[in-house]
């Protein structure tokens, strides 16, 4: 087996996470066939990982080493390759693709170790695919694709984070979309299906659960099940919004309680498409994107990801 570790080198210097990524590195992969490569701009690994899989015979294990935009873009230079594994070692800020097996902000730490990924069975998962007219070629979302709210505080908050703030997402995020952006003209399908009228909160599109490093946007996806869980939020007012739904969303049961979910659309499809009215800004896995029209499509068994063997504690 081939090793290809890829990392982000501002990850886990930004956040300051005193982990010695190039001492780990050395360490674990000591007398292992490996490669490392080091990620050089927004979605240049895509590029580098097609041209280096082409030549690889044996498996080849990727090791995604920073944030949720670096697993997002080296899960998208896998497509099309059967003989490649995912392995992710988190060490980015919000870390929310990896809370689907139990990688919470507390226990994060324990997830920051090759040997359990070096160990790791590997097995398939789904992606979500998605294309548009702004789109040069299809983007893969190995999380979740969110949209009205939750993608006008993740756009707002990377304006932020490029000036500086140290609170990028923070208050300085939400206060505009929720003066803004709690009335989108949007309309969402699923399988051919309308599901809202002329107007929506928020939707995701979800094959992992998290976003925003806290929220569970998606609490029922399944990334195995072959389909996308399809969530829209109706428009309500800030009270409301504010007093009976942010926590719920925030702790993912939202789809649970029968009162919210009377302001809920919730399906599960192999189909999914946005429509908006103008211009809008759709978050795929922390990386924005803008247009007026999405087609989503589930890809089932699209790669194979590695299992960490790791224990909490108690």
């Amino acid at each position: 087996m081939k090793h290809l570790i890829i990392y982000n080198p501002k990850a886990g210097e930004d956040n300051k996470l005193g982990f010695d990524l190039k001492g780990e590195i050395a360490k674990n992969f000591e007398g292992l066939d490996y490669d490392t490569y080091e990620t050089a701009g927004p979605r240049a690994v895509i590029s580098f990982l097609k041209d280096y899989l082409k030549n690889q015979k044996d498996t080849v294990r990727v090791y995604a080493c920073g944030g949720d935009g670096t697993i997002h873009e080296v899960a998208n230079g896998l497509v099309g390759h059967e003989n490649v594994e995912l392995a992710i070692l988190p060490i980015g800020t919000g870390n929310d693709f990896v809370k689907i097996y139990g990688a919470s902000n507390k226990d994060v730490v324990y997830f920051r170790n090759f040997k359990s990924l070096i160990e790791g069975e590997p097995y398939y998962i789904d992606l979500s695919k998605i294309t548009s007219d702004r789109l040069e070629e299809p983007w893969y979302s190995i999380n979740v694709i969110n949209f009205g709210f939750d993608a006008i505080v993740g756009a707002k908050g990377n304006e932020n984070k490029l000036k500086g703030s140290k609170d990028p997402y923070g208050p300085g995020a939400i206060i505009p979309a929720i003066l803004h952006g709690r009335f989108n003209k949007i309309i969402v399908k699923a399988d051919g299906e309308q599901l809202n009228k002329k107007k929506l909160l928020l939707g995701s599109f979800g094959q992992g659960q998290y976003v925003g490093g806290k929220y569970r946007a998606s609490p029922k996806s399944d990334n195995t099940d072959g389909l996308i869980d399809v969530v829209v939020m109706k428009p309500m007012s800030l009270m409301r919004l504010l007093i009976q739904y942010f926590g719920a969303y925030e702790k993912g049961e939202h789809l649970d309680n029968p009162k919210l979910l009377k302001r809920i659309y919730y399906k599960r499809a192999k189909n999914a498409e946005i429509i908006a009215e103008k211009e809008i800004d759709v978050c795929v896995d922390g990386e924005i994107i803008k247009g007026t029209r999405f087609n989503v499509d589930i890809m089932p068994k699209a790669i194979k990801l590695i299992r960490p063997k790791v224990e909490l504690p108690e």
